[in-house]
């Protein structure tokens, strides 16, 4: 398919291995966005009581929360999708938070599905 629509000049991007198109991204296609310092961060972590709320005490309040996207995922733990509005100028606070958390987490914000659909 995709042989074909190359040969018809149409641009294609295989994203069946993407994970954050898999988790999170086909929830939320509501159109494209461009927040200024948009950070997205996928934050993995176990569901315990009081975690949710650990994360978000660990954000400054001067940080937007501009995109959240929950989807629990039982024993295995919580996938989170965020996007935070972070000055560059505050990068090396944000990852010391983030760190501080303990929790697993990625920057997203340069993975091709999401400059593809979200941007």
């Amino acid at each position: 398919m995709m042989e074909r629509m190359k040969s018809a000049q149409l641009q294609t991007s295989n994203l069946t291995n993407n994970d954050l198109v898999k988790d999170h991204l086909r929830h939320l296609m509501g159109g494209r966005s461009n927040v200024k310092d948009e950070l997205l961060c996928h934050f993995v972590f176990r569901e315990r009581p009081g975690a949710l709320m650990k994360f978000s005490d660990a954000l400054s309040p001067c940080w937007n929360i501009s995109l959240f996207h929950y989807r629990g995922q039982g024993e295995t733990g919580a996938n989170m999708l965020v996007g935070i509005q972070v000055a560059r100028t505050e990068m090396d606070e944000f990852r010391n938070r983030a760190n501080s958390l303990g929790y697993e987490y990625e920057l997203e914000s340069d993975n091709e599905a999401f400059q593809l659909l979200m941007r």
